[in-house]
């Protein structure tokens, strides 16, 4: 028997007594309730919303008892009551006596990649009954992820879910849930669709695995922004997990990964031999971390040029975790030559002579930033142009390159800063370029003899500054791409995701 408060509640003609708030959020309080005819503990939401609102808010509700009610899954919070009372409404659910994946991760840090494995397949497997039901949650996020210690982990809150063919609560323009947790296509506004929680699925296999969310940025407009034109990198995820994230994570829902793939990366997870813990895993954390801000071409889309310039002033690009792993260091001999193309010898046979970007060079324009992970149907040759957003393409499936980095030789874009001498320029961006390559984030077997990749640098048209529109801006980018050695196509991520 529960402990019950000195003043208690009951509902249901006597037989849910309120023990104690659980929880309270925009549209109701959660009472942790005892059901007196079973004997049990149970779980009640009750709709509390100002009289206004009540009408959109009650269906929401209601919506969420009918579909978790005829969901019958052991990753799904059951719902066993639907009561109105006196104008009010309570929910009476499965109670469940475990933290949300928010509360977990704040607590104990990022999840062992196992652990994280074991979770994914129980998530994958509620969002399958979800939508073999046709049901789209619609609001998958840590927060909505019960983890108990020894059962499995539970999807809650089917408050905002959708059937595929009901308009219903989505005509009105507004954006309900998470932006962070958002797939791209969803922003844009596209029809509901099972991909929309596949998306959110990664991103929240993202947050277990990594410790923080991969979108959430300061304010909403930079949330969206980071889910339209971002790559998040994994640290600490890696081998078929590593997959699973970044093909959930792909922005084209016709390249995402579908859940038959999904099931086949989980088993490989599931199968290979646990590991010692990395020795820096990161400590547990209770806000987002700093990381490299990205932004692409694409940007200048939805932003006045304004906003842009704000934006690429203002961030810390460049900023790493402070525990991250150095990388390892390689040694090159650079020719003496200030001509346009410069050949240096480094260590990897895999590297193409390196060229120059900027008016003049090998690549007179190109002007997209650009992401690492990043698959493009476009090949770095002289005379190229800079690539366009139909370029950008998805990495399960043909494509010509892959973007292993990109990073700023200089980064004070509006300052005239001296352009520095051409060796040491390509000294250091051969050195990144090929320190990357030659690590484990391209587990690619013999791949100095089946990949190449591409070296550029900006010249010195691209380094100085030119005003434009009264903004002063510069393109001191420093770009490193991989493909086929052969210039055949490549058909899945390089990197390891």
């Amino acid at each position: 028997m529960l402990e019950h408060c000195a003043v208690m509640r009951q509902i249901g003609s006597g037989r849910y007594t309120l023990v104690r708030e659980l929880g309270r959020g925009g549209m109701g309080v959660v009472w942790l309730a005892e059901d007196t005819v079973l004997g049990r503990p149970v779980a009640v939401k009750e709709l509390i919303v100002p009289e206004s609102e009540r009408g959109p808010y009650q269906e929401r509700v209601l919506r969420e008892a009918r579909i978790a009610g005829r969901l019958a899954n052991p990753g799904i919070v059951r719902v066993y009551d639907l009561i109105r009372e006196n104008d009010d409404t309570f929910i009476v659910m499965e109670y469940v006596k475990a933290p949300t994946l928010t509360e977990l991760v704040e607590r104990d840090g990022p999840m062992p990649v196992a652990k994280a494995a074991r979770l994914a397949a129980q998530l994958l497997s509620a969002l399958e009954a979800a939508h073999e039901a046709g049901i789209v949650h619609r609001d998958v996020k840590p927060g909505n992820v019960m983890v108990p210690a020894k059962d499995s982990a539970k999807l809650t809150d089917f408050g905002i879910a959708q059937s595929f063919e009901d308009p219903r609560l989505t005509t009105t323009g507004m954006l309900i849930g998470s932006p962070a947790y958002m797939s791209p296509e969803r922003l844009e506004g596209g029809e509901v669709s099972p991909g929309w929680d596949l998306w959110a699925l990664g991103a929240t296999l993202f947050f277990a695995v990594e410790g923080f969310s991969a979108f959430q940025r300061a304010n909403t407009s930079a949330t969206m922004l980071a889910v339209m034109t971002e790559y998040p990198q994994p640290r600490l995820s890696h081998g078929p997990m590593a997959q699973l994230i970044m093909g959930l994570l792909e922005r084209d829902p016709e390249r995402r990964l579908g859940t038959h793939r999904a099931h086949t990366l989980l088993e490989e997870a599931l199968s290979q031999e646990p590991v010692d813990p990395p020795t820096n895993r990161l400590a547990p954390v209770a806000k987002p971390r700093n990381r490299k801000p990205l932004y692409t071409a694409s940007i200048a889309v939805v932003l006045v040029a304004a906003f842009v310039v704000a934006v690429i002033l203002s961030l810390n690009w460049g900023s790493e975790p402070n525990n991250a792993s150095p990388r390892p260091t390689f040694s090159f001999t650079v020719p003496t030559s200030t001509t346009t193309t410069a050949q240096a010898q480094a260590t990897s046979k895999a590297m193409v002579p390196v060229m120059t970007h900027g008016s003049g060079g090998d690549i007179p324009d190109l002007s997209g930033a650009m992401i690492s992970g990043e698959c493009l149907n476009w090949v770095p040759r002289k005379g190229a142009k800079d690539p366009d957003i139909d370029a950008d393409v998805g990495c399960f499936g043909p494509h010509d390159v892959e973007v292993l980095e990109q990073d700023w030789a200089n980064r004070e874009l509006e300052k005239d800063v001296p352009y520095p001498p051409f060796e040491k320029l390509v000294a250091e961006t051969t050195s990144m370029c090929t320190r990357i390559f030659l690590s484990e984030a391209v587990p690619v077997p013999n791949k100095e003899e089946t990949l190449k990749f591409w070296v550029i640098v900006p010249n010195t048209e691209a380094w100085k500054v030119k005003t434009n529109d009264g903004y002063r801006m510069s393109n001191r980018l420093t770009y490193c791409f991989v493909g086929k050695a052969d210039g055949s196509k490549l058909t899945e991520p390089v990197m390891a995701r």
